[in-house]
């Protein structure tokens, strides 16, 4: 069975934000759509998944390499594929383009959660396909997994998670995280800068009526963003960038 996926379409206005690109935000969108059509034609969609192993996936942590800005107009292809699965991981790759030029490297992580009890599952336990894995990876850079400890002088604002912000799993959409950690910026901070890496790790769930306290650490180029729940984190974000203007 085919182990990759490629959707094409033409990138409008709704796309694109105040600088006329399009933001990481949607950039991570037009991946997880991606990745999702083609779990949908392997048999390893949510539907699928529930039925057939009782188990669903999540995504741990996501790694985004920015090559070129993306504009409307813009014609591209969203390639994506997936690696050999190990004993509870399976990782996956997604290139964007724009004609011949890859403007977007994405790696990522993926486990799979028990539906009754969301706890790990081993991949052997699920009905996984039998892929033809060919594909190299799109990412060299490792992940920096860098955490560092967040004070109350970091502290930037709070967001309560609301009813439109839960998913079919009953959590909070991790789409949703990316927005919660680009709201630490106000508007002319980020027109100051030119994201070149994006790394988002997700470490508990969240759920309705949560209020996620956001912080921000800023290291040279990097910008190290966390989402707390009282004393527990939510997410972590890493950015890289280079300043412009």
């Amino acid at each position: 069975m085919k182990n990759s996926h490629i959707e094409r379409m033409i990138i409008d206005d709704t796309q694109i934000n105040s600088k006329q690109v399009v933001p990481i935000t949607e950039i991570l969108r037009l991946c997880e759509v991606c990745a999702f059509n083609h779990a949908n034609a392997i048999g390893l969609d949510h539907t699928s998944m529930e039925k057939l192993s009782n188990a669903f996936w999540v995504v741990s942590k996501i790694k985004v390499i920015l090559a070129g800005d993306i504009r409307s107009g813009d014609k591209v292809s969203v390639k994506t594929w997936t690696h050999e699965p190990g004993l509870i991981r399976a990782d996956r790759d997604i290139t964007i383009k724009v004609g011949n030029s890859v403007k977007v490297k994405s790696a990522s992580e993926w486990c799979a959660l028990d539906m009754s009890n969301h706890s790990i599952r081993r991949l052997k336990s699920i009905n996984y396909p039998d892929l033809e894995m060919v594909e190299k990876g799109a990412v060299k850079a490792e992940f920096s997994n860098l955490r560092l400890s967040v004070e109350k002088k970091d502290y930037i604002y709070t967001r309560t998670i609301r009813s439109t912000d839960i998913d079919v799993n009953m959590h909070t959409n991790n789409l949703k995280y990316n927005f919660i950690a680009l709201d630490a910026f106000n508007l002319d901070e980020l027109n100051a800068m030119q994201i070149k890496e994006w790394e988002i790790y997700f470490v508990n769930e969240s759920h309705e009526k949560d209020q996620i306290d956001v912080y921000r650490i800023k290291q040279k180029n990097i910008y190290y963003i966390e989402g707390r729940v009282q004393d527990k984190t939510i997410f972590r974000v890493v950015i890289k960038y280079k300043k412009v203007g």
